[in-house]
């Protein structure tokens, strides 16, 4: 008995290594675009002896032969599981503004608002704010206007304070309700009612550096206006993630030449080819395996250092072989349901067709983890049939449809006509039945780099 029990705790201390071995593995394989892969695969094959390649490497395609073909999943059992299992096993990174905030987020908000509020979270810019307004949100998300107003209210509730504000001004607000609601902060209560005063009523004077105005339309002391002014700029942040690790480029990263999806129509429906090389490219080394098998043949003599070689490189293969088999499966399931949902943009490549969709939905509908998602649908491009480029997440932000069909009304009104303001812009999409404000046109189209009307009829005239 003593035995078995002793021989039982040997073998789950060999299992645990290899289980944070393949997580790691995993992880980092999800996130990378096939450019990327490519390269981590050649530098597997430079470093572990026990891998191969396998000759007549051919590329593989998914039919999706009807886009109302309801797909179920396979109930997953202990063993499938695996990938859940991957992920609460994660060494975590240094926390996203975003991972810190939907923490929060979830334990307050009301089971009929997260889809709202797993949605503003992922809008939040790399400096905290919320780029967006709640009519843009309520349409996306064909939901209340109010709902919306009441998930962005439960949003400013989160740390770090001012989080999802919309302007400078309500996020110095968000920042001073939380130092005033806080007790233990220590400051004059006199002193914080003045800075509340100066950045309501007094807003307009303040950023325009009035201060003898401000201060007679506010009664102040000059001692007082002071300290108001040394206050704001010495305790409130302009920039309430600054904190945080950027969980987002700062830049729109261009197309390139190669995409990692690409999606070809044929009779029988659409075609998805996943690029890149599979697990069966691949495969363990038929020496290494020959030596494993002969390691408990005690007529063949090895070294300590030569056990552990041959043992850790043949383990390393494998986790590698069934990281990037999982890395596949992924990215099959994710495209399923995309392929399904968004059948009509997919043939067209006319992004009116783009149905409001959300990471959580995917999750759902595919039986992956959430963050899983995320990192499988990150930094990877997709190829429609007319041979349009597009970001994998387009289908998750409405600021990515938004810039396809401005580029769209452009390309189709300007070639033989005068430049499109934003006003006119914003006036073609209210007759697509979008309705978005001027200033919306102007932030999306300066978001990814599509040039003003000025700029673009200088850069017709130039040629």
């Amino acid at each position: 008995m003593m035995s078995q029990v002793r021989t039982q705790a040997r073998a789950e201390a060999k299992v645990t290594p290899q289980a944070s071995l393949g997580l790691k593995v995993l992880a980092q394989l999800l996130s990378l675009n096939v450019e990327e892969l490519e390269k981590r695969i050649q530098q597997e094959l430079e470093e572990n002896p026990a891998l191969e390649v396998v000759e007549g490497e051919e590329r593989v395609h998914i039919l999706v032969p009807t886009p109302t073909l309801a797909f179920e999943w396979d109930t997953p059992t202990e063993e499938d599981d695996a990938e859940d299992w991957f992920e609460t096993r994660l060494a975590a990174p240094p926390m996203s503004l975003k991972a810190h905030v939907w923490a929060q987020l979830r334990l307050i908000t009301p089971p009929e608002l997260l889809p709202i509020a797993e949605h503003l979270v992922e809008l939040l810019d790399e400096q905290g704010y919320l780029r967006t307004s709640i009519e843009e949100v309520a349409l996306l998300l064909n939901v209340e206007p109010e709902a919306v107003e009441r998930t962005i209210e439960l949003l400013h509730q989160c740390d770090p304070p001012g989080v999802g504000a919309r302007t400078l001004q309500e996020c110095l607000l968000l920042q001073l309700k939380a130092l005033r609601a806080d007790s233990s902060t220590g400051y004059d209560p006199e002193l914080l009612a003045a800075v509340h005063d100066v950045l309501t009523t007094g807003w307009d004077a303040f950023v325009r550096g009035r201060w003898e105005t401000l201060r007679r339309k506010l009664k102040l002391s000059p001692e007082r206006l002071e300290q108001v002014r040394q206050f704001v700029r010495g305790v409130l942040r302009p920039y309430p993630a600054s904190d945080f690790e950027s969980s987002e480029p700062l830049y729109e990263p261009p197309a390139p030449q190669e995409p990692d999806i690409i999606v070809h129509l044929s009779q029988k429906g659409l075609q998805i080819e996943i690029r890149g090389m599979r697990a069966d490219s691949l495969r363990l080394s038929s020496t290494y395996l020959e030596q494993v098998a002969h390691l408990a043949d005690p007529t063949h003599h090895y070294t300590a250092e030569e056990r552990e070689h041959i043992r850790h490189y043949v383990m390393r293969a494998r986790v590698f072989l069934q990281a990037l088999q999982q890395r596949y499966l992924t990215l099959k399931r994710i495209m399923e349901v995309i392929a399904h949902r968004q059948y009509s943009f997919l043939v067209t490549s006319d992004s009116r067709f783009l149905r409001p969709m959300t990471r959580v939905e995917i999750a759902q509908a595919t039986g992956l983890h959430r963050s899983t998602v995320g990192r499988a649908v990150r930094n990877k491009w997709l190829q429609l049939p007319s041979g349009m480029m597009v970001r994998l997440d387009v289908f998750f932000n409405a600021s990515y449809r938004t810039a396809i069909l401005i580029q769209q009304i452009l390309e189709r009104y300007e070639p033989a006509g005068k430049r499109l303001t934003d006003a006119e812009i914003a006036q073609k999409l209210a007759e697509m039945g979008i309705q978005v404000a001027r200033r919306t046109v102007a932030k999306y189209r300066q978001r990814h780099k599509i040039l003003s009307s000025y700029w673009r009829e200088r850069q017709r005239l130039v040629g």
